[in-house]
């Protein structure tokens, strides 16, 4: 409701208030959860535009989309970063967000953003986590089963406004699958209590599938976002024959036909996200 971290931060203090409220995160709008005669194609389009923040998503007017979304750069970075975190080189920390915003769906690799920005790599990972807390970002990491193993491997990171992103239509859609995605794990845990995780899968040999749904520790699904391409992916038939999961899935967002077959779906974003309630 605030669009900053200060609502956390009210948190910390005071009366604990446990047992006595719930906990929900709310999400920008998404293809499970849209306004009156908006249409879910209406929707997908102004998605991949605009984004899912609502005075954008309702207006789809990409110029003021570009007006509301500087504003709201400068009153996080300026503003709340200032007053809730003693970060003084703000010039980097801006800079900072925009090789963010052009990395989306690759590893992070925290040293080399470092090089390029002139600072430690312990400022970058610190900086990236601040604007985790701001919701500007959040990150995804790699699935292992070994817990220290897992903290050491890389992460990704996506935006929870989907215009942020500065790239393709391909970045543009996984990570608009990855707010989605995300925005269920999260209804999960807060409405049932239950321990959902979002990934990604990655080995050595360098296959790999773009998301992990996990459930108490145990894969549920394995999802494959891609823009235009049916054919089912490598790394997801590689996982797929590895793992035991209940689902594997590709979703294609530009595709004439869609079909079952083997053990796999195709399925376009707007059926496979249109319901999880």
């Amino acid at each position: 409701m605030t669009g900053s971290a200060r609502l956390d931060t009210h948190k910390r203090g005071g009366d604990s208030m446990l047992g006595r409220y719930h906990y929900y995160r709310l999400h920008p709008f998404t293809l499970d959860e849209l306004p009156p005669k908006i249409t879910p194609q209406d929707a997908f389009n102004r998605l991949m535009s605009v984004g899912g923040f609502p005075e954008p998503f309702l207006d789809f007017n990409e110029r003021e989309a570009r007006r509301w979304r500087e504003e709201r750069y400068d009153r996080i970075i300026r503003d709340d970063i200032r007053d809730l975190e003693n970060i003084k080189n703000i010039q980097s920390m801006a800079l900072l967000l925009r090789l963010l915003r052009e990395r989306v769906g690759g590893t992070i690799n925290v040293s080399n953003l470092a090089k390029d920005l002139k600072v430690s790599p312990i400022t970058v990972a610190k900086w990236i986590d601040v604007f985790e807390k701001m919701y500007l970002v959040f990150k995804v990491g790699a699935y292992s089963k070994n817990l220290p193993r897992a903290l050491q491997k890389p992460f990704k990171v996506y935006f929870f406004d989907n215009a942020d992103v500065l790239g393709d239509k391909g970045a543009v859609f996984e990570n608009l699958c990855a707010n989605h995605l995300l925005k269920r794990c999260h209804f999960w845990q807060d409405h049932t209590g239950e321990q959902w995780e979002l990934k990604f899968l990655r080995d050595k040999e360098g296959h790999e599938v773009d998301f992990v749904l996990i459930k108490d520790e145990k894969i549920e699904e394995l999802i494959e976002a891609k823009w235009s391409d049916s054919n089912i992916s490598s790394g997801l038939k590689y996982f797929t024959q590895r793992l035991e999961t209940k689902r594997s899935v590709q979703i294609v967002a530009d595709q004439k036909k869609y079909f079952k077959k083997d053990g796999f779906e195709c399925i376009h974003p707007i059926e496979y996200f249109k319901k999880f309630w």
